[in-house]
């Protein structure tokens, strides 16, 4: 199996195995809120384009960037390219997944693709993701390009095409344990563990 594909089976097993658990519905019907500096648009080709401090907010999608174009086809689906400039931080996103915790799915890449007709986030160059509970870290990636397909809830790390053949380009998955390791519990709960495994 080559790395890309590694790399993609890896990546939607991590997610996938986390259980029925799903970006937050309730944000495909909301509206989508766009601030930034600068900003223009074309009522013709339906075209906005964005610059400075662009944020974009839709219930608890979140992404920040430098700059972005907004495109609207003729059913009302939005298609939002945000890119960094040179030198500037990277584009971010976030967003809320379904569940009884505290669940986010977060991440940055030079470019960002919002498609709303798929609901699809596409980070590329330098793209990073992690999905984290309660604010902690459960499982991370980086690569060249990661889609994130929020109604899924699954994501997909690859190699962008016509890249350079030297240099190391595999993805790159953190997964954290589920088990904690008992000298680390604190001390309560280490003796109620040590107590249910003793045999009567």
């Amino acid at each position: 199996m080559s790395p890309t594909l590694q790399a993609t089976a890896v990546a939607l097993i991590a997610l996938l195995s986390a259980g029925d658990v799903h970006a937050e519905r309730a944000d495909r019907f909301q509206a989508t809120e766009i601030k930034s500096r600068e900003g223009g648009t074309d009522l013709v080709t339906h075209t906005t384009m964005l610059s400075g401090d662009v944020e974009l907010r839709r219930g608890t999608l979140l992404i920040k960037a430098d700059k972005a174009v907004l495109t609207q086809d003729a059913q009302g689906f939005q298609h939002i390219v945000m890119t960094a400039e040179a030198g500037g931080k990277p584009v971010f996103f976030r967003q809320k997944r379904d569940g009884a915790q505290n669940q986010w799915m977060e991440g940055e890449a030079r470019r960002v693709v919002y498609d709303d007709r798929s609901e699809t986030v596409e980070l590329l160059v330098e793209a990073k993701a992690r999905r984290t509970t309660d604010g902690a870290v459960t499982d991370e990636a980086s690569g060249e390009r990661i889609a994130y397909q929020s109604r899924e809830e699954c994501y997909v790390v690859t190699q962008l095409p016509g890249g350079t053949a030297s240099g190391d380009r595999r993805a790159t998955m953190v997964l954290q344990p589920s088990r904690k390791d008992p000298l680390n519990l604190p001390a309560t709960a280490a003796s109620a563990t040590a107590s249910a495994n003793v045999p009567w």
